[in-house]
């Protein structure tokens, strides 16, 4: 049967383009000039190449899904290869979602060619959408760039996702950067939230024992996210006598945590309650001794006080 779709005019399959900006009847355009045929991808690709990027991104975003639907993949490359980065804030976060849009269509095709086309884009402007397109490749030339993109408070989630994909690469990479073999830095105020992330990563993905060494340190950073997934590989892979010094690691942070990780601390203090209540006991005695009475408002306290059973709200905190 002939689709009729397929010989629209180049005015009607304009109107269709015109009513990508609809709230109404935006998706039914998409899927009529998907409907239309290859005759549609001329207009599309003048649509997204050549139109004016503003701040709604919808419509483009719109052009985007048709135009992989149909197939333009040459289309989409040009996207990137022809992308200037708009000077107005608001244009360029709205932007920033059709870049998301293409890499996600472009991601169809697994090709060398396609990949190096995501990676430069992504190096030039990073969105969460060209992240886990580069994900959905499984490459390990892209590790480097996904591990300085876990700074990015945007793109962090899907720089983690990306790389639980690839978790050979994610691994060595990131016990390398760990040791500062690598350009991507996990030291000072503004690698903070790429130092955690790392950590936590590799808290899931499996580190050799012969890697605590390089771990244990962050054992002792300021930061509550950080020395529990240390504290977590610690308890999996570090010798016995190690163990005391990870507990008291995670007492030192309990005066910081939120309420989800003082339920983890509490969780890893519970595996291991018989040196953690030693521990714990020895805390309360230096606190009672210095004057210090209990808060139950504090995170601190109320750890204390779970791990001796809840004794402390009964004054038997000295008693073993």
């Amino acid at each position: 049967m002939t689709n009729p779709l397929a010989k629209m005019s180049g005015e009607q399959i304009g109107r269709l383009i015109a009513a990508l900006d609809s709230l109404m009847d935006g998706d039914l355009a998409v899927d009529m000039l998907i409907a239309c045929g290859p005759c549609a991808v001329p207009y599309l690709a003048d649509f997204l190449l050549n139109g004016s990027p503003g701040t709604i991104s919808l419509p483009r975003c719109r052009g985007a899904r048709a135009l992989g639907e149909l197939g333009a993949i040459y289309t989409l490359i040009s996207y990137f290869r022809e992308y200037e980065r708009p000077q107005d804030g608001a244009v360029l976060f709205a932007e920033d979602a059709v870049r998301s849009a293409v890499a996600r269509e472009l991601a169809r095709w697994k090709s060398d060619e396609v990949f190096q086309v995501l990676l430069e884009a992504a190096a030039q402007r990073v969105t969460g959408g060209l992240v886990l397109a580069l994900g959905e490749f499984h490459r390990p030339e892209s590790v480097p760039l996904l591990f300085e993109v876990l700074e990015d408070d945007l793109c962090r989630d899907d720089a983690m996702n990306s790389l639980r994909e690839i978790p050979g690469a994610a691994r060595g990479f990131g016990i390398l950067a760990i040791r500062g073999l690598t350009g991507v830095t996990l030291d000072g105020p503004s690698a903070r939230c790429r130092r955690r992330a790392t950590i936590q990563l590799l808290s899931e993905l499996g580190v050799a024992r012969s890697d605590w060494p390089d771990l244990c340190r962050f054992l002792w950073e300021s930061d509550p996210g950080t020395v529990i997934a240390a504290a977590h590989i610690g308890f999996s892979i570090a010798p016995e006598t190690e163990l005391p010094e990870i507990i008291t690691a995670l007492f030192e942070i309990a005066g910081s945590p939120d309420f989800v990780q003082e339920e983890d601390v509490d969780q890893l203090l519970d595996a291991h309650s018989g040196i953690a209540r030693e521990i714990a006991l020895q805390i309360a005695k230096n606190r009672k001794d210095s004057g210090e009475k209990p808060n139950w408002l504090s995170p601190s306290w109320r750890i204390l006080n779970h791990v001796l059973g809840r004794s402390l709200e009964a004054g038997h905190h000295g008693e073993t």
